[in-house]
């Protein structure tokens, strides 16, 4: 390959970035020879897309009489922008021929993130993904480009939502068996939590109180966070696709006949996106707790679910202040922040104003120094949980239920990063109040103690800290 290229971000060497913030990064291409080319892009694209296919079989019948079945396929599809950007490291529009000369080149890039964006996601039917990409327009060939991925989150603070977020959840369900003319005593099942809102890394502690005074033996427990997401198409038509992904769970014991037992199962928050759903009209993000009681034999499973809602920041007694665009610039010189900002309220890009999006870029010149001094501060602003001493900062994780972006599918000369995960953030928070683990057995009406072992298929990952916060 004559030309390679690398993109990096500055001290954020995961990618990782909130809404409001600043990117701040450089694009290194390496020549072998001369190449020439008409031009060489910068783009910088955040956008949610939805899309998946519905087949049909539609009969007809013709003027004599005979039925022939054709199958239709309907391609459902979705998009929302959110930032849109491109401008030229090398060559303009009307440029008709550059060359890269042979040797190292290099170019800084700073583009503001909106406020409204969405945190990343990747699902089935749709993913909500951003991508910085460079672009080598070649003279009669396929244009050749390099893409890499990055995250960007949404903050969303417990704090700020929603009162009842912090209040005790609890719902119970009721279940009477037939069999026959006949009819069992009631199954009860009730679940409750001590708090609505979590974060990653948080322990959930689900208590689950069973009465089973139904004749019928509740063989296991499962207890199970489950995110809900919801695609919505615009394209041919609105219409709508759900899926249904498992985060985490847990196992336990069932119950015998006639018998009341009390459980406490710690439920651990891994890695995942926040609850989303004022921010993308294609797409959003529900979670709840739901308890299985599998039942013997061909009897349904009775299962209960509590909604519960997922952020980036945890309840505290501290109400945080979000991080504003003006904070991601910190400069000695006053005037030097003024101007920084001032420059780059240009380069600010709105999904309104998708198709003028402009990126600032300044050039290295052999092994000089910048053009412009580092008026553009690359270390990220202060965090949202930054008051409260108590919460150390968190490490981010990719979303194990999650399979990767294909961020390279599609283009046969694309020579960057073949996939992608979205990393969040997972705070290492103290069980506040957490039950611990024990189970109350009583049978006939005494009453015994006894120990609960629950099984967990969660996996236990190395968490890798980000270096800008």
């Amino acid at each position: 390959m004559v030309v390679t290229c690398v993109i990096e971000f500055d001290n954020n060497p995961f990618g990782t970035y909130y809404g409001g913030q600043v990117i701040t990064g450089k694009v290194t291409l390496q020549a072998d020879k001369q190449k020439q080319v008409k031009g060489v892009v910068l783009k910088i694209n955040g956008c949610a897309e939805t899309r998946w296919e519905e087949s049909s079989s539609k009969t007809e019948t013709d003027v004599h009489g005979r039925s022939s079945t054709r199958k239709e396929t309907t391609y459902f599809r979705g998009h929302e922008d959110y930032i849109k950007s491109k401008t030229y490291l090398l060559g303009s529009d009307e440029n008709q021929s550059s060359l890269i000369e042979p040797g190292i080149h290099t170019y800084t890039f700073a583009c503001h993130l909106p406020h409204n964006c969405p945190s990343s996601f990747e699902g089935r039917y749709g993913n909500i993904r951003y991508l910085v990409k460079v672009e080598l327009i070649r003279p009669w060939k396929f244009n050749q480009t390099f893409t890499k991925g990055f995250t960007v989150l949404k903050i969303m603070d417990l704090n700020y939502d929603s009162p009842l977020l912090r209040l005790p959840c609890h719902t119970e369900a009721q279940k009477i068996f037939c069999c026959g003319p006949f009819k069992t005593q009631p199954l009860d099942v009730n679940v409750s939590l001590p708090q609505a809102g979590y974060v990653p890394g948080q322990t959930m502690p689900v208590s689950v109180h069973i009465s089973n005074e139904s004749n019928i033996k509740i063989e296991e427990l499962k207890v199970e966070l489950v995110m809900l997401v919801c695609y919505y198409s615009q394209t041919p038509r609105t219409a709508t696709r759900s899926e249904r992904i498992v985060v985490t769970k847990v196992k336990g014991d069932g119950v015998p006949v006639h018998c009341k037992k009390q459980f406490n199962y710690p439920l651990v928050v891994p890695a995942t996106p926040p609850t989303c759903f004022n921010l993308c009209r294609i797409l959003q993000i529900a979670y709840q707790v739901e308890v299985e009681a599998k039942m013997k034999g061909w009897h349904a499973n009775q299962v209960i679910c509590v909604p519960v809602t997922i952020g980036n920041v945890p309840l505290m007694s501290v109400i945080q202040k979000q991080p504003t665009a003006c904070e991601a610039f910190s400069s000695n010189n006053p005037d030097e922040t003024a101007a920084a900002v001032a420059a780059l309220s240009t380069d600010m890009v709105d999904a309104e104003d998708s198709k003028k999006g402009m990126v600032a870029v300044n050039q290295l010149k052999g092994e000089g120094e910048l053009e412009i001094s580092s008026a553009i501060m690359t270390s990220a602003p202060p965090s949202p949980w930054a008051a409260d001493d108590s919460i150390p900062p968190p490490s981010y994780e990719a979303a194990l239920h999650m399979k990767p972006a294909k961020i390279g599918e599609g283009e046969a000369h694309d020579y960057g990063e073949k996939e992608f995960s979205p990393r969040y953030p997972v705070f290492n928070l103290p069980n506040r109040g957490a039950p611990d683990v024990d189970e109350v057995d009583a049978v006939g009406g005494a009453g015994a103690l006894a120990t609960n072992g629950v099984a967990s298929n969660s996996s236990n990952t190395t968490a890798q800290k980000s270096t800008w916060l």
